[in-house]
């Protein structure tokens, strides 16, 4: 067959996937039989769309019950909800639930666009200060538009998450599909949340900048107490014009464990602060607080796995194939004016 003819196997689904795929280089022989170097093949392939399910019911059924109770809390997050302090109603347990709604930012406000959609000019909250007003006398002249126009554009970030699987372990774990699929899901979920969070480009460059390297807005709460940091924090976006009602924050865990320990929790709504978020991908002793609407992502809108069988050296009985799924992210913060970032809490 022509090389250049060849074309990817669609998979159904991950059992269909991982049965139908193909060594990655294989060898190439002329009519007479001879060999004649190796030839690239394609990846088996399988797309699945955000809002598909990650598990059915009947897999959902046939699960451990460690695994079966981690889904059915999952399920139960208040993904729906910007207040970080009620409950929702029970949620599909899509991949859109894990790795777009599940995420913490998103709790506390964020705006995502799963659209798959990377181009384009961004108009929604924080940008007011984009237009112009003028006080206009009678029969003035109108004055001409010369809108002040900024343009962020988005760049493709691609996560990529891997693992391989034997026939041996497909024979032992009967359920193992399924488990492996809530893997993959939360690991592109963990992957996102850090990106978005601390993503450093300097570090890996095939990151995307996440929030806490794009807010200047910075100040030390070194030896301040945790009631004396929300109150500067609020001060700071109070005189920056934000309605509180629409402040939320995120720290640490070492940070929301000193906020316990030292604040009554009773002053919060009297402060305005009740949408609360704790990440253990914040750095010790960080809190950022803010307008999360005004900090968008835009992500792919299905997530493409690719598999190829391979034979380690030394194993040939093992026929192991390697599971890469792929999903595409990006982030931009819209106005400075929006956050507030404390660091040496302590």
């Amino acid at each position: 067959m022509n090389e250049q003819l060849q074309t990817a196997y669609q998979a159904r689904n991950l059992q269909d996937l991982i049965e139908n795929a193909k060594p990655e280089q294989i060898p190439k022989f002329d009519d007479k039989g001879d060999y004649k170097g190796m030839r690239t093949t394609p990846p088996a392939v399988l797309k699945f769309g955000l809002d598909d399910s990650i598990v059915t019911k009947e897999e959902l059924a046939a699960l451990p019950e460690d695994l079966k109770r981690h889904v059915r809390t999952a399920m139960m997050d208040t993904a729906n909800s910007s207040d970080l302090t009620g409950t929702t109603p029970r949620n599909s347990f899509t991949w859109r639930h894990v790795i777009v709604s599940a995420n913490v930012l998103r709790k506390a406000g964020m705006s995502i666009d799963t659209s798959g959609t990377f181009e384009g000019k961004p108009f929604i909250g924080g940008f007011e200060t984009q237009v112009a007003t003028e006080w206009l006398g009678e029969n003035a002249e109108i004055p001409e538009s010369s809108p002040a126009t900024v343009n962020f554009p988005y760049e493709i970030h691609s996560i990529g998450a891997f693992t391989v699987v034997s026939r041996r372990l497909l024979k032992l774990v009967p359920g193992f599909i399924p488990q492996l699929q809530i893997a993959q899901a939360n690991a592109i979920k963990e992957a996102t949340e850090i990106a978005f969070i601390k993503g450093d480009p300097d570090v890996n460059p095939n990151q995307p900048k996440g929030l806490l390297n794009l807010v200047e807005n910075a100040f030390s709460g070194a030896g301040q107490t945790g009631r004396l940091i929300t109150s500067n924090v609020l001060y700071e976006l109070e005189t920056n014009g934000l309605d509180l009602s629409e402040i939320s924050m995120i720290m640490s865990p070492d940070v929301a464990r000193k906020f316990r320990h030292e604040i009554d929790l009773s002053i919060f709504p009297t402060l305005d602060v009740n949408k609360l978020g704790v990440s253990k991908h914040m750095p010790n002793g960080t809190l950022v607080g803010g307008r999360f609407s005004d900090f968008v992502g835009v992500t792919g809108k299905e997530i493409e796995f690719l598999a190829h069988t391979y034979t380690p050296k030394g194993e040939p009985e093992a026929g192991k194939t390697r599971v890469r799924s792929i999903f595409d992210v990006d982030c931009l913060l819209l106005n400075q004016d929006s956050f507030v970032k404390v660091t040496n809490i302590g």
